[in-house]
């Protein structure tokens, strides 16, 4: 067939489309010249345009003529994998979803791969790339319960991005339709098949929970957590529920919920620190083992530091000779030989040691997290350390240099070590978390620093660069004797730093009558000292306003990280699972809870009369129950039940 033949039947078999001919359809199908695979100008069939247009006779007459074009894709970029049975869903056309289903529509393995499915520049809206992920997404009650009770569409089926049904209903914008039909789906498969399918991982190591929680959804997170609690007694309005730890706790993931919250910058996830059972696993963990271990490592570091501070203080040095010296500088630094002679000087030795090697300490723990999460996370995350663990890498480089140059004989020594006690001082403020009032004020501190004084600082270091180039070209030419302090250009941009402050004023000699120098001040007060300053100040307060409303929140993420990091620091033989294992509660799974008491309104503790089973089994371990429901209720000692 010649190409403009061919065209001219491309353009018949739409044009009947067009005109709902199902007579001109039939017999252009019927003729052995007509191809009736051709393609539109989207790449879409004869039968994608029936259905698009909802024509049901004429999208009968194609499949009884040509059977196999069902599974045809859409061939374009923007709708490429599109199928019939994905445009059939998406038109929400029940009797033509079932025609397509019956005439063998493949549930399993069609995919759209377009680029308005995938996200991306292009994506409107997400719906997954199956034909179950888009009916559950686009909420078809009907069409959903077909595919999974009639044609077994699988749960398990994973799209590009490794997202199953249940990670594409978590990312849909309109939660309360995704909840609905994600219990639906719960509802109409077996529980086996809904377990293995909410345990599945997408590409970026995400479960639909985790997912749920990376994502800051609130109501879905919610949602999945409430149906995991089973309820273990209630009585009136009081119940004692226990909630899933699977994914919830750091025990055997490094990718938990409770990582997904301490280590995400996006304000509508720390959301989720409040939430149960998130909030009650932090208050159990800080209490068993956060608070004393918080405790003693800050006792230590308080130590530490003084130990290199009364070091530092009484480093090695000697009375220069006779003559060698001037005015000001009357000491030395000794040469390693006769650093180390007396008594005095190994006990000095021994406190080097000890700084050195935490030294080493700190930048051991320190740069695998850099490694992990970027030097751009590293720095920004306030809650894992943010500053706090940049300057505690900068200062075990110092202790490094100032050892290197000890060893050196070097007299720079006292430039790291000046610099290494300013920062391991400042540091200390990283223990203020675990106490509520002060945590808050460090947060406070860390935002104004980082958000206000450091982008005003840059701008304001311009403008006094400018300003103190004018002042050094003035005095060029006035007697160096005048003016003793502002001989360099150094000294200049110092001065001009101490005028900004207020603390000096710029030294004017009385007998001067050059009037460019009175301007040049005047314009730099009140450019500098009055307006940028006061601007600063404003800056600040709102700064302060703002945040808080929510220090407590970013308190909490602190607290949280500062558990975390604890409990993956501490030897496995000294930890302590925080929980309740299920084989304690009769139940026949290898999973942890935690127990968490609420309060019911009247309506629901009407329809909690009849507790909900925890068990299959005929005969559950009530004997067992009964000797762990006090340690359950007061979760202050689970010593005897925890199986490490």
């Amino acid at each position: 067939m010649s190409g403009t033949q061919q065209a001219r039947e491309c353009c018949l078999l739409f044009q009947a489309v067009a005109s709902n001919d199902c007579l001109a359809m039939r017999t252009l199908l019927q003729t052995d010249d007509t191809d009736p695979f051709v393609r539109g100008i989207l790449g879409e069939t004869i039968l994608h345009s029936a259905i698009l247009q909802k024509q049901k006779e004429m999208v009968k007459v194609i499949l009884d003529c040509v059977p196999s074009i069902i599974n045809e894709s859409v061939v374009s970029d923007r709708y490429k994998g599109k199928t019939a049975l994905h445009i059939a869903i998406l038109k929400q056309d029940l009797d033509i979803v079932h025609l397509l289903l019956k005439n063998g529509a493949d549930v399993s393995n069609s995919r759209a791969t377009c680029t308005c499915s995938v996200p991306g520049m292009g994506c409107f809206c997400y719906f997954g790339e199956y034909p179950l992920s888009l009916a559950a997404c686009t909420g078809n009650k009907e069409i959903t319960k077909v595919l999974l009770l009639e044609y077994s569409a699988p749960l398990t089926a994973k799209d590009s991005l490794g997202n199953t049904v249940f990670h594409t209903l978590v990312l849909q914008q309109n939660k309360e339709l995704a909840c609905h039909m994600y219990d639906l789906i719960l509802n109409l498969v077996p529980l086996k098949e809904t377990l293995c399918a909410e345990d599945l991982e997408n590409n970026d190591g995400f479960t639909p929970l985790k997912l749920a929680a990376n994502e800051g959804n609130m109501e879905m997170f919610s949602y999945l957590v409430k149906r995991q609690k089973k309820v273990y007694w209630t009585i009136g309005t009081i119940s004692y529920s226990i909630y899933d730890l699977a994914n919830i706790d750091t025990w055997m993931t490094e990718k938990s919920v409770l990582d997904i919250i301490t280590t995400s910058q996006k304000p509508q996830v720390r959301k989720l620190v409040d939430v149960t059972p998130v909030k009650e696993l932090l208050s159990q963990k800080w209490k068993s083992f956060g608070y004393k271990s918080f405790l003693v490592w800050m006792l230590s570091y308080l130590a530490y530091m003084m130990i290199f501070t009364t070091v530092s203080l009484f480093r090695p040095l000697k009375p220069l000779p006779p003559g060698e010296g001037d005015n000001i500088t009357v000491m030395k630094q000794k040469a390693l030989c006769e650093s180390y002679e007396s008594t005095q000087d190994f006990v000095r030795l021994a406190g080097e040691i000890i700084t050195l090697f935490g030294a080493i300490l700190i930048l051991v723990s320190e740069i695998p997290l850099l490694i992990k999460v970027g030097l751009k996370k590293y720095i920004g995350n306030a809650s894992t350390g943010g500053p706090f663990s940049l300057l505690m890498v900068g200062y075990s480089l110092l202790i490094f240099s100032a050892a290197i140059l000890r060893l050196l004989g070097h007299e720079g020594e006292a430039i790291p070590l000046s610099l290494a006690l300013i920062i391991g001082w400042c540091n200390s403020i990283y223990f203020a978390r675990g106490f509520k009032m002060l945590g808050q004020f460090s947060i406070m501190i860390q935002k104004i620093i980082f958000v206000d004084l450091l982008c005003w600082f840059c701008l304001v270091f311009i403008i006094i660069i400018g300003f103190s180039s004018a002042f050094y070209i003035i005095y060029q030419t006035i007697e160096p004797e005048s003016k003793p302090l502002l001989n360099d250009f150094s000294m200049m941009l110092y001065h001009a730093i101490e005028m900004m402050m207020g603390l000096t004023d710029l030294q004017i000699p009385t007998d001067t009558s050059y009037p460019l120098l009175y301007i040049a001040y005047s314009g730099y007060m009140v450019f500098v000292y009055f307006l940028l300053l006061n601007m600063l100040i404003a800056m600040m307060e709102n700064t302060y306003w703002r945040i808080a409303q929510e220090r407590e929140e970013l308190w909490k993420i602190q607290v949280a990280a500062t558990i975390l990091l604890i409990e993956r620091h501490v030897p496995r033989f000294l930890k302590v699972r925080t929980g309740i294992p299920g084989s304690s509660l009769g139940l026949d799974d290898n999973k942890w809870y935690i127990g968490v008491e609420e309060i019911l309104n009247e309506n629901m503790s009407e329809k909690m009369k009849h507790p909900m089973v925890l068990c299959k089994k005929s005969m559950i371990c009530w004997d067992k129950i009964r000797r762990n429901i006090s340690l359950i209720i007061s979760m202050n000692d689970t010593s005897e039940i925890t199986v490490l």
